[in-house]
């Protein structure tokens, strides 16, 4: 009777371990604001342009998405107009699902992770436990004010992240004003009505010469 027991209770062990989730079920211990600053590569605070599935050869039924974002104050790192971040799709596989045109506050990692699979080139990668958290729209440096959903940000988080710095700003081309109404002549500077204006002149002055010369030869 005791080994029929056991071996129904093994059984139903076994069929739980092989539901779908449950064995990679995602539990994450709580970090200190100090050591999500510290275990991250990178902090920054950016809005998500676009999302795509990351490219290579995975071992997972569902590749990671790279998400790519504009950043407008950067805590940690070098400062630069974009970044590219991997997370995986799955919530229980501690991936996090950022949406587009949202900013959010990123604690990001390019240590090599065995969670969370990464494209060549692009080694940044986030998971739901690195304390990554959406803030309110905007472009400065974070303030409690900036928390959503009526909760403020931590004083510890502000303290830990410091000062951030902006990342310059993309250099635009300036567009040649129109020449008429139809906007496809091309502009003409200053310096060369300047210009011609001196020939002519220069001209001018030598003909006077010239004649006054002549003038005094015949009187």
């Amino acid at each position: 009777m005791m080994n029929r027991v056991v071996t129904v209770l093994l059984l139903v062990a076994a069929a739980i371990v092989a539901i779908p989730g449950t064995a990679c079920a995602c539990s994450c211990a709580p970090l200190k604001p100090t050591e999500q600053v510290g275990n991250a590569s990178v902090v920054f605070t950016g809005t998500v342009l676009a999302s795509r599935p990351a490219k290579g050869d995975f071992s997972v039924p569902t590749p990671p998405v790279v998400y790519t974002f504009r950043i407008d104050q950067v805590y940690k790192g070098q400062a630069q107009a974009e970044y590219h971040v991997t997370t995986n799709v799955d919530s229980a596989a501690c991936g996090y699902n950022f949406e587009q045109g949202a900013r959010y506050l990123v604690f990001a990692s390019s240590r090599e992770s065995g969670m969370i699979p990464t494209e060549p080139g692009l080694p940044l990668h986030t998971a739901l436990c690195d304390g990554d958290a959406r803030v309110r729209p905007g472009t400065g440096p974070l303030s409690a004010q900036d928390g959503i959903e009526g909760q403020a940000l931590p004083a510890a988080l502000l303290t830990a992240l410091g000062k951030p710095t902006a990342p310059a700003p993309t250099p635009t081309a300036t567009a040649a004003p129109a020449d008429g109404a139809g906007g496809g002549g091309s502009s003409t500077s200053p310096w060369a009505y300047l210009g011609g204006a001196l020939v002519l002149g220069t001209l001018a002055l030598a003909g006077w010469r010239l004649t006054t010369r002549r003038q005094t030869t015949t009187s």
